[in-house]
């Protein structure tokens, strides 16, 4: 470069100078960079300029700077005002509507700053902006949907909406809460969360319990005691939800409302329910007892079997039910814990024979269970009576779950099957394998009858659909 080229530059401020410089401008096209006179007058107008506006440099240079701001701005003086603020502070930042040639508008972030000549003498303006319609249709959008959730959580008086940090200590209260636990919003902004449970619960760590399940899980379902701000109790029922900004946890969001009423129904129910089923047992204890006074008051040794029978029935009827209702749920059952208790009971009832049990969990109706148990009951019995005649023996019960069904099988290792034994022909002599017969199609299950040399075993494949 000669000093007449030079001279040049001097002599010419709006000449964007050497190459680099005019190539750094022009490939910043999501930019707009424009130059202009102390008096606003454009000088220089870049690529990205007229992607972001729609003119053409030799459309604008000449003209105000002012054309690209909206008409309201335009009469509030904005563009001027701006290049005051940059004379005096050195910069103006604006984010402002402005308008493209075609006349639509776009909000744009922008900076203008003073342009210096080599002496420090301002000699212009450059003015940078960036087109931010879509970020600020996306925060208005997030602006919406966090109004539209405050109104939620401010109308919804039926459910206890609150959020708390890492330690536990309250960030926010709605309506709701306010409503349902009794502290004002001012009360409690700031309180550890910990005093909405009971002593027992915060004793047991029931928050922490909720904190570490949410993290894991996504999401704390809970039940329990919570007590209000004047210390009476309701039952509260919940769900815990971690809260995230971005990829950090800023806490926890709670949502619970009063179930009270529902919890007290149930436990008046479980009442109920606990004595109806105390009123059958003693209703059934008290047929098996009629019947044992029967069997012992009969010498014809055909009807004191029968009586007999009858009794073990009634009685393993009794325990089933029994064990039923204990447990909490009344839908379905543990079959394997289901029968092992009856094996134990079984095995109470006879000093010579030992009973071995063996099985995997699985849960099925509850109405399928009692004809399973039933049944281990018959196949049990009738072991007893005839695998070992001369004594007692081991008897096997075992359980095996699989995709497309349950099997179960019960086995001896006594004399076996009578030669020719056949079930049908059986089932008309023997009251005991008539039952079995009738569980086994209630079940819709398959019985294979097995000689196993020594004893014998009874194989039963129940259907899968009873698993739950």
């Amino acid at each position: 470069m000669n000093i007449c080229d030079r001279q040049q530059m001097r002599d010419d401020p709006f000449d964007p100078g050497t190459d680099i410089y005019r190539h750094i401008v022009e490939s910043a096209t999501d930019y707009a960079v424009i130059t202009t006179s102390l008096n606003g007058i454009v000088t220089t107008w870049s690529a990205g300029a007229s992607n972001l506006l729609g003119y053409a440099s030799d459309e604008i240079i000449g003209q105000s700077l002012s054309l690209i701001f909206t008409f309201d701005d335009q009469l509030q003086g904005a563009f001027f005002a701006e290049m005051h603020t940059a004379l005096s502070d050195g910069r103006a930042e604006d984010n402002r509507w402005h308008v493209r040639k075609d006349g639509s508008h776009l909000w744009a972030s922008g900076l203008i700053t003073p342009l210096k000549n080599d002496a420090g003498q301002s000699i212009g303006f450059v003015k940078i902006m960036r087109d931010r319609t879509r970020s600020l249709e996306e925060d208005e959008s997030v602006r919406s949907n966090e109004e539209r959730l405050r109104l939620i959580l401010k109308s919804a008086t039926d459910y206890a909406i609150f959020t708390f940090d890492q330690q536990g200590f309250v960030l926010s209260w709605n309506a709701g809460a306010r409503r349902i636990l009794g502290y004002e919003e001012k009360e409690i902004i700031g309180r550890d969360a910990r005093i909405l449970f009971t002593p027992e619960e915060r004793e047991a760590g029931a928050l922490e319990w909720e904190i570490e399940t949410a993290n894991r899980e996504g999401r704390a379902e809970n039940e329990r005691f919570h007590v209000r701000k004047g210390g009476s109790r309701f039952w509260g029922s919940g769900l815990t939800m971690p809260l995230k900004a971005r990829h950090d946890k800023v806490g926890y969001l709670k949502i619970m409302r009063d179930d009270t009423e529902r919890h007290q129904a149930e436990e008046h129910q479980q009442v109920m329910m606990r004595e109806m089923s105390h009123r059958v047992k003693n209703s059934l204890m008290l047929v098996t007892g009629m019947l044992a006074m029967q069997a012992r008051g009969t010498d014809v040794a055909e009807v004191k079997r029968a009586l007999t029978d009858a009794e073990a029935r009634v009685a393993t009827i009794a325990a089933m039910h029994d064990h039923l209702w204990r447990q909490t749920d009344l839908e379905t059952i543990d079959l394997a814990d289901f029968l092992e208790g009856l094996c134990e009971r079984l095995a109470q009832t006879s000093n010579q024979h030992a009973i071995v049990f063996e099985g995997t969990p699985c849960r099925i109706d509850a109405d399928g269970a009692i004809q399973v148990a039933l049944l281990v009951n018959e196949l049990v019995t009738n072991a007893f009576k005839h695998a070992y005649p001369s004594g007692g023996g081991r008897i096997d019960v075992k359980i095996e779950t699989a995709a497309e069904e349950i099997l179960l099988a019960v086995s001896d290792q006594g004399v076996g099957l009578p030669q020719g034994f056949d079930l049908r022909d059986s089932s008309r002599n023997s009251l005991g394998m008539k039952i079995i017969g009738g569980l086994v199609r209630q079940l819709k299950a398959k019985l294979a009858i097995e000689d196993a040399a020594p004893g014998a075993r009874f194989a039963i494949h129940v259907p899968a659909a009873l698993k739950t």
